[in-house]
């Protein structure tokens, strides 16, 4: 079941988009909002999987929604094509103009239906490595790092920053074909926006129904309801 969030200024756009995907198997609407605040809030606490969001529900919305802890996927909503390049720049799953129309709905919806970005057409598989060295982007010069020192990874809109023991680095790569290129049986994807190094957690705590982990420098990292298997899988 995917669960999907609107977000709209306008009531009577946001009741459209409802209406049609309550007639569609598969789909759940958790919840509506109508203001960059309330969509940060719902996004973080109810987790989507996909978020209808109005280019224009603020004055910056391609940055308000890089704050969210949980990443959904997004299809961005407007009533023309003018910020079309931008959110397609921003990783849009797809861009709907208003009003909508029941076939373009479904075929944003198909798109949504995809367990990830990297599932849609010409995504490039990539393979693992077991390689104990990798190469960051670090100035104008590529830094050796070593695969153990590495703490966490976190998307952070088409890039994706590497926490390590010596300093932060930010790749070029989206999470999704990084993750394929690690070791599963060391690094786990705990959330949309997170991969761990699983020798790196120190301890985990449960707050509110929710599992947090406590990496060895101190970071908490809420694990997506999505995720739980993984970590479930390493606890006796």
């Amino acid at each position: 079941m995917n669960t999907i969030l609107i977000a709209d200024r306008e009531p009577l756009h946001r009741q459209q988009i409802r209406q049609h995907i309550d007639n569609r198997p598969g789909f759940r609407v958790v919840g509506e909002c109508g203001n960059c605040h309330e969509t940060l809030r719902y996004v973080n606490a109810l987790e989507p999987d996909v978020l209808f969001l109005d280019v224009q529900l603020g004055e910056n919305t391609f940055e308000f929604i890089r704050e969210a802890a949980h990443m959904p996927k997004v299809i961005y909503t407007a009533r023309n094509e003018s910020y079309a390049l931008q959110a397609f720049d921003h990783q849009a799953l797809d861009y709907l103009l208003k009003p909508y129309g029941a076939a373009r709905l479904d075929a944003a919806l198909r798109k949504a239906a995809c367990q990830s970005l990297d599932d849609l057409p010409g995504a490039v598989p990539c393979h693992s490595v077991r390689h104990r060295h990798l190469f960051v982007e670090d100035g104008d010069r590529l830094r050796r790092i070593a695969i153990n020192d590495i703490r966490y990874l976190k998307a952070a809109g088409d890039y994706t920053v590497v926490f390590t023991a010596h300093g932060e680095f930010l790749s070029s790569s989206g999470i999704g074909n990084i993750e394929r290129r690690l070791d599963k049986s060391q690094f786990l994807r705990v959330h949309r926006s997170f991969i761990v190094n699983v020798e790196r957690i120190d301890t985990c705590y449960r707050e509110i129904g929710r599992l947090y982990l406590v990496m060895e420098n101190g970071q908490e990292i809420g694990v997506g309801k999505h995720y739980l298997n993984g970590i479930k899988s390493l606890i006796l």
